[in-house]
């Protein structure tokens, strides 16, 4: 049985409607709103899910130490210039990225007026973290080693 031209179209429109809706259901299960407890007390890959809802929502340049530890816990590492939160995974379509290098939030301060403030914040991967992270990949990985912070150095 031969399909006539408008049949066609109608089914070539539902293919690309249902297509739509697939994509846009993953993209929106992939995402979430930022909430300081559930950043806190962060499971698996969860950070990973709420990073993008923060880093739009939040303007980090200006915050004093204290206001960033409020509104994300206790840093992964903490130093005199920066706190870095193990933020995971990057999310793909179907889930994780199984290539993908884990990330981290970046949070850098400079003490102006004898206030610790931040001066910069940024999504960034183990091999450009600042050269002071314990987290920092040094050189060609050849093993394809990266730290996270649940293990060991």
């Amino acid at each position: 049985m031969q399909l006539k031209m408008k049949d066609k179209i109608i089914v070539a429109v539902l293919v690309v409607l249902a297509v739509v809706v697939f994509i846009g259901g993953r993209m929106h299960d992939s995402r979430t709103g930022f909430e300081t407890e559930k950043w806190v007390n962060y499971e698996a890959n969860s950070r990973q899910l709420m990073l993008q809802d923060l880093v739009d929502r939040t303007r980090f340049v200006g915050m004093d130490r204290t206001e960033v530890k409020e509104l994300l816990g206790e840093a992964e590492e903490e130093q005199e210039a920066f706190l870095i939160y193990y933020a995971g995974i990057p999310q793909g379509l179907f889930g994780t990225k199984p290539d993908a290098d884990p990330e981290y939030l970046v949070i850098e301060f400079t003490d102006e007026d004898d206030k610790d403030l931040v001066t910069a914040s940024g999504v960034m991967t183990a091999d450009v973290l600042p050269k002071d992270s314990t987290f920092r990949i040094i050189g060609d990985a050849t093993d394809n080693t990266v730290l996270t912070p649940t293990e060991e150095e």
